[in-house]
């Protein structure tokens, strides 16, 4: 492999993926998946994301300890992604990605402008109970067709109002929960090379000295800058899902 421009353009974007996880709790797969897809085959990227991937979303779980409040208030959520895994991961042969990424990337930049020029979106906590399940199967399923569920967790858990900690937690326990079964699902077609495995071993000490500095900010941005933040990220995600979306088309 060269060391020429795109290679170097990969890995600012990767380590720049590691920064925005450990500072927002989210955007690594959306940012590192189609950047390492310029050098990768889609599936080996996948499983080269993997590895950086779990780690980073378990440090962001037990860092303040374990999250036992958010596996209980959360649990419907977590259960019903399993379920989005599996069939976002089927449907993954049947479907268009452009026409996923397109719905998706839309409905996240309306959401997200919205909260971000004010029009508050909140979710009452009397419709929490019907909301998690229906929003954890959503982001499952974007995860099984896309790898990246973090649009659909972010727009629903901001609209939770959850302080900044509460959010990491949350987003990232979901993460790691859907990744499991992502695991499960992606050993059926047989991606677990010795090679794409060394790689993302190699990968991983890279992504995580950019993920520590992430973490590093996050501990010093106000929870209103962090919100705003969150909102701009996602309407980042957006445009970059739905630009996607009208290449591929």
């Amino acid at each position: 492999m060269e060391l020429d421009g795109t290679l170097a353009l990969v890995a600012a974007a990767i380590f720049f993926a590691g920064f925005v996880k450990g500072a927002t709790g989210m955007g690594f797969p959306l940012i590192a998946t189609p950047m390492l897809t310029l050098l990768l085959d889609i599936r080996m990227a996948i499983v080269v994301l993997l590895i950086p991937s779990v780690v980073m979303d378990l440090s962001q779980i037990f860092r303040r300890g374990i999250p036992t409040e958010m596996f209980r208030r959360f649990s419907s959520m977590f259960l019903s992604a399993l379920a989005g895994v599996f069939l976002g991961t089927w449907e993954l042969t049947q479907l268009p990605l452009w026409v996923l990424n397109l719905i998706l990337g839309s409905v996240v930049i309306v959401f997200a402008a919205s909260g971000l020029f004010a029009f508050t979106l909140t979710t009452p906590p009397r419709a929490e109970r019907v909301m998690s399940p229906i929003m954890g199967f959503a982001g499952g399923l974007c995860l099984g067709l896309t790898n990246t569920m973090g649009p659909v967790m972010a727009v629903y858990l901001h609209g939770l109002r959850l302080d900044k900690a509460e959010f990491v937690k949350a987003i990232s326990t979901a993460f790691i929960m859907a990744k499991f079964w992502q695991v499960v699902a992606i050993s059926t077609w047989g991606l677990f090379t010795v090679e794409a495995l060394k790689l993302s071993l190699f990968v991983t000490g890279f992504i995580l000295a950019s993920f520590y500095v992430g973490l590093r900010v996050q501990d010093r941005v106000p929870q209103k800058t962090f919100n705003r933040s969150i909102l701009a990220l996602l309407i980042g995600t957006g445009i970059m899902l739905v630009y996607r979306s009208l290449s591929e088309g």
